[in-house]
This record gives structure tokens, C-alpha cells and sequence, in this order.
């Protein structure tokens, strides 16, 4: 595969971004250290410069940032004022070109090849639009630019905050090869621990190893890695088109189930919302997405559907923090009763986290903590043993 011959793919990556839109929405804060933070998590989830100024990072448990800094001031997170303020960023991008993806809140890529004649250098429309940003807005903005998603991507986010980079076409290997293999977008916690305890440390490692042996620790998704440890990527970014409303378009994942005889047993249905909710949590996690929305949808015997979403207080891709709320959704979707020929689960408004996360202690929740061991242990052997071989107990209601 070979690079474009011009670097035209731009990623943004908002710094700081829910704290700095606090301080945007509200005068008060502003030039104060402000961390938010989740109330089921107790970990900070953004910091403003001047918190970061005391050593607050994303992933920091609460009390421990309490500690270095006396004076934070702490909120909960406003994800729907997030949200619009993400769409608004949006809106600057497809001002320049329809060829506009939502990578998360804060987050995007845009493909300026084709606009140079009439825009001018592509490295002069995304100065233009953090300028923008950071003045209309008040959020400021990182970028990175290069020949594909991928490479951009990492661009972006590598010495935030108020960090441009341009990866010229032909380096994107060079760039990659010195960086922790961590730092490449999508690869699990487990992958990396797999790969470093093999000797595979660095992206540039990984680029350079021989296939046969990724294929052991890897499996059929071997090729795949080394091919975007070297810097290559060919998804293209996918166009944004006129919105019903501000998040109609957004990125979405989802899995269905069609019978073979009409349904009704609600006992039967449970269980297939958990195998649909089963599948559709390890595709999020492999992808380093947490989301916001769970869409249950139904088609009837006689072919009508209807669909009924839940809009969850934080995001989240773990199987424990959605199955209590399946029977309220089945509840609510189903409000025929008639019986069922399908059904399927949508996740969506994404969120990526933070990739220093990782970086710092656990979150002081054991509960959390276990369950996030224990998804990463089912997906493994998922993974490299099929998805039927094992599967979660479902506990007997009360």
C-alpha cells in the first residue's frame, strides 16, 4: 500500500476538552485548577492547564488529586454539553470539505485532498480552524497531519497540548518505529503486555517482526497490526452528510438477531439481549471506545419496527454496566404486544479515553477493577478460542 503522494488528512484532538469547555460555559472558572470527574469511577477525567500545572493527569483517582492540589475545584461530567460543543467543531470541518469523521467527542478526522486550489495548503486550513476554535469556542485545539487516519491520529496526540505535527508523506514508519507500542491507537492493554513480555517493545518492533511469530500472540489480526505499525492505513474518512439532527450521523456499532420462529418468551429474550450485548462490548473495547447510548430496536411479525434508546450518565464499554438495564429497555421498545421476528442492539455517541489512563494507579473501585480484568480475560480467549467456546453465566432473577 503506498502513501498518498501529498499529506491531506488531518486529525483534531481537543486538549483538555471537558474542562476546558467548563471554563468556556461558565466565566468563574476560568484560570482556576478544575478537574471533572466521574462519580462511579472517582477518577479525574479532564484537567484544565492550570490543574495539570500541579501534576493532575486523566486516571488519577480523586482523592490523590485532591491531595496535590488543595485548591481544584471539582464537577461531574456534562456529556450532552460536551457533545454540542463537539458538533460545533464539526460544523468548522465541514465548512471546508464533506469528507468530515467523528472519531469521538472533541475528536475528528478531515481529508482536505481536492480543497488545496480553492483553501489553499492543507496545513494552513487546520491552523485556521484551531484559530477558530480556540477564539470562537475557547477550546484549544491539537492536530496532526499526514498521509492516512492512522498516523495522524498519533500525530495529534503525541506532545499535547497546543502540539501541531506534520508527518511528511513517505515517514510515516520513521515517526512510529521510536514509540511505545501503546501509543498505537486500537491495541489493547493485554496485546501490549503479550507483545512487550515477547521482546516487542516499540511500534518500531512490531513493524520488523516476523509474521510467524505476532501470528502466536496476535492471531488472525497479526498482519493487520505490524501493517499499521508501519505506518499504514488505508480506511478512508467517512463523509458526514446533512444531519436531521446534530447526532444523527454519528458512528455507530451494532448487533442484530433475526429468529427462526417468531418470539415472545420475555425469559428467551433476556437472554439474547445479553449474547447481543456480549458481542457488541468486546468490538468496543477492541476499538479503545466507550459509549454513551444504547439503542434497543425490534422488528414484529408483521414487519413494523420501533427502536428506544437509554442515554447512560457516563460511558462505558463493560457488559456488568448494561445488564441491568436491558429488561427496562425491552420494557420500554416493546410497547406492541405482538410478537417479535428480530432484534438488535446499536451502541453509540462514543467516547475515546485517554490514552495516559493506563498510565496511573487503578481507579480505587475493586468491583470496576475486576471487571475490567475479567472482560479483558474473556475476550482474550474469545479471541484465539472462538466466541461460542465460553460464554457469561446468567444469574437467576430474584
Amino acid at each position: 500500500m503506498r502513501p498518498r503522494s501529498l499529506a491531506t488528512v488531518v486529525h483534531f484532538d481537543a486538549d483538555s476538552f471537558f474542562a476546558s469547555i467548563e471554563q468556556a460555559a461558565d466565566r468563574r472558572l476560568r484560570h482556576r485548577p478544575l478537574a471533572v470527574a466521574g462519580p462511579r469511577r472517582s477518577v479525574v477525567l479532564s484537567a484544565s492547564a492550570e490543574a495539570r500545572a500541579y501534576g493532575l493527569r486523566p486516571g488519577l483517582p480523586l482523592a490523590r488529586a485532591r491531595r496535590i492540589c488543595p485548591p481544584l475545584t471539582v464537577l461531574p461530567p456534562h456529556f450532552d454539553l460536551y457533545e454540542q460543543f463537539s458538533d460545533q467543531i464539526l460544523c468548522l470541518c465541514e465548512e471546508r470539505t464533506p469528507l468530515v469523521e467523528e472519531a469521538s467527542a472533541g475528536a475528528a478526522w478531515l481529508d482536505l485532498q481536492g480543497t488545496s486550489t480553492l483553501l489553499g495548503p492543507p496545513l494552513g486550513v487546520a491552523e485556521e480552524i484551531r484559530r477558530i476554535t480556540a477564539e470562537w469556542l475557547r477550546v484549544p485545539l491539537s492536530f496532526g497531519l499526514a498521509t492516512n487516519k492512522l498516523v495522524a491520529r498519533v500525530a495529534a496526540r503525541l506532545h499535547k497540548p497546543h502540539a501541531p505535527r506534520t508527518i511528511p508523506p513517505g515517514q510515516e514508519a520513521a515517526f512510529l518505529a521510536p514509540l511505545p507500542l501503546r501509543a498505537l491507537p486500537g491495541l489493547s492493554r493485554e496485546s501490549v503486555e503479550m507483545l512487550s513480555t515477547a521482546g516487542v517493545k516499540r511500534i518500531g518492533h512490531l513493524a520488523q517482526a516476523p509474521l510467524d511469530g505476532l501470528q502466536l500472540l496476535l492471531g488472525k489480526n497479526a498482519l493487520l497490526w505490524q501493517r499499521r505499525a508501519q505506518g499504514l492505513d488505508g480506511s478512508p474518512v467517512g463523509a458526514v452528510h446533512a444531519r436531521a439532527d446534530a447526532r444523527s450521523a454519528e458512528p455507530t456499532w451494532r448487533e442484530a438477531v433475526e429468529f427462526a420462529e417468531d418470539a415472545w418468551e420475555t425469559a428467551k429474550l433476556h437472554a439474547v439481549l445479553r449474547q447481543l450485548l456480549e458481542s457488541l462490548m468486546p468490538r468496543l473495547r477492541e476499538e479503545g471506545i466507550a459509549v454513551r447510548r444504547l439503542t434497543l430496536g425490534l422488528r414484529y411479525t408483521d414487519r413494523e419496527e420501533n427502536e428506544y434508546s437509554l442515554t447512560l450518565a457516563e460511558p462505558t464499554n463493560l457488559e456488568a454496566d448494561l445488564y441491568v438495564h436491558l429488561p427496562g429497555l425491552l420494557r420500554s421498545a416493546w410497547h406492541r404486544r405482538v410478537r417479535l421476528r428480530a432484534l438488535w442492539l446499536r451502541a453509540s455517541r462514543p467516547h475515546t479515553p485517554d490514552p495516559q489512563l493506563s498510565l496511573f494507579a487503578p481507579p480505587p473501585s475493586p468491583r470496576r477493577e475486576k471487571e475490567e480484568r475479567l472482560a479483558a480475560a474473556l475476550d482474550h480467549l474469545k479471541k484465539h478460542f472462538g466466541a461460542t467456546k465460553i460464554t457469561r453465566g446468567c444469574p437467576h432473577a430474584a
